[in-house]
């Protein structure tokens, strides 16, 4: 019944919904690859489809890939995405690669799934955090593909949301075989919604886990740079003032700014030129402008680690503002000391953690950013501590990988049998 409910809603709303999608830029760009997905290119037939929606999810199921790659799981992915741009960043990094595929994840749509999966007949489907898509789970279940959510979590919001749907989403989690939670609380939260305890498991959040590097440079190795990181629109104006006054007191420093959205690179080269020499990191890459300017807008996807690895320390953001933070551990990977703002929502336990063990740095002002760094530039012990403490939380978690990597190799095993 609930198939059919569903279906009929879907279809429904379809003519609005591609309207709305050919109106907006940033779905126009892969509307008709999710719409109708392509059925010409040689699929790479059985290979494990692992899926992240946003370039956040996408980098973590790289990471997933890898590591079973690596230890006894599949050899071949097909990496799928919802974003043009994490596709984008998933082709550069692996489309060329041998045993790897990329795609945009088809609309939920009944046709527009049977389409994708019949023409790429994954071995398996891994959804990287939490993006519960009956028709995809429903039509897997029907060809007895399995389903594995891993790093599973659950916010707030939608947690109240699910839970208002609890019957609807007891049919469409009934189709999942496993959910690989973060925590003992997002496991709760999906036991709640109506997934069968079980088949929920809570190893612990896999954000943590990155291969580490041959060579992490150290404090002499760096360059003078400090990074700001994905920096939203609501918090410019404080990181502006920042900007001001660290040139102030550092001027053979250059600040790498790099804005979570993209389109947002352009106001801020607008602002800060008309008191600084601004450049766009893509024209430095591609050598039509010289590497020498005191601010760089960083407009590319998929560079942000290997400018924290440069970086003398890193804040990030989506936390100044309350949008509820973005991933402050990806600086403590290569040995950055971070800095982050109030609004961690999102990652709580993740900044609980680095607060805790003195690994990174809570600022709440452009005063506070400024401090915090002159700190870090002129006290060594404090730089090298906080570089200590980092790298221990990163070495404490990696076990947290290993155990998902069990769970998922255990689960894609050959099965009996599975209702549809």
């Amino acid at each position: 019944m609930w198939k059919v409910i569903y279906n009929l809603l879907t279809l429904s709303a379809l003519p609005v919904f591609v309207v709305i999608g050919l109106a907006n830029a940033k779905m126009r760009k892969n509307f008709r690859a999710r719409l109708l997905p392509r059925v010409k290119d040689r699929p790479d037939t059985g290979a494990c489809m692992i899926h992240g929606a946003s370039i956040g999810e996408a980098i973590i199921a790289e990471g997933v890939a890898d590591y079973l790659a690596k230890n006894g799981g599949p050899a071949h992915f097909l990496f799928t995405a919802n974003t043009s741009y994490a596709q984008e960043m998933l082709q550069r990094k692996e489309g060329a690669r041998d045993g790897r595929k990329v795609a945009s994840l088809p609309f939920d749509l009944r046709f527009s799934v049977r389409r994708f999966l019949s023409h790429h007949n994954p071995s398996a489907i891994i959804i990287v955090e939490t993006e519960i898509w009956p028709n995809l789970i429903w039509e897997a279940g029907r060809r007895r593909i399995p389903v594995v959510i891993v790093n599973g979590r659950i916010s707030d919001s939608t947690l109240a949301s699910y839970r208002r749907l609890s019957v609807f989403m007891r049919s469409a989690l009934a189709g999942v075989d496993a959910v690989i939670a973060q925590s003992a609380e997002h496991r709760q939260r999906f036991i709640s919604i109506g997934m069968a305890p079980e088949r929920v498991f809570a190893t612990g959040n896999i954000k943590y886990y990155r291969p580490v590097a041959d060579s992490i440079p150290g404090r002499e190795e760096r360059d003078r740079i400090i990074a700001i990181g994905s920096v939203k629109e609501k918090e410019l104006d404080e990181i502006y003032r920042a900007v001001k006054l660290l040139k102030s007191d550092l001027p053979d420093h250059r600040i790498f700014i790099a804005p979570r959205e993209l389109h947002l690179a352009a106001t801020i080269e607008e602002e800060l030129s008309k008191t600084f020499r601004t450049a766009r990191y893509s024209r430095i890459k591609e050598g039509t402008d010289e590497d020498r300017a005191d601010i760089v807008v960083v407009d590319t996807v998929g560079d942000l680690m290997g400018i924290y690895a440069k970086s003398v320390a890193a804040f990030v953001g989506g936390s100044l503002a309350p949008y509820g933070g973005q991933n402050m551990l990806e600086p403590l990977f290569v040995g950055t000391p971070v800095l982050f703002g109030p609004h961690t929502e999102n990652f709580h336990d993740i900044a609980a953690s680095i607060l805790e063990r003195k690994a990174g740095f809570l600022v709440e002002t452009a005063v506070d950013i400024h401090r915090t760094v002159m700190r870090l530039r002129t006290d060594n012990d404090l730089y090298e501590s906080t570089r200590q403490a980092g790298f221990s939380i990163v070495a404490d978690q990696r076990h947290v990988m290993d155990e998902t990597a069990r769970i998922i190799r255990g689960l894609l095993e050959p099965r009996s049998g599975r209702e549809g």
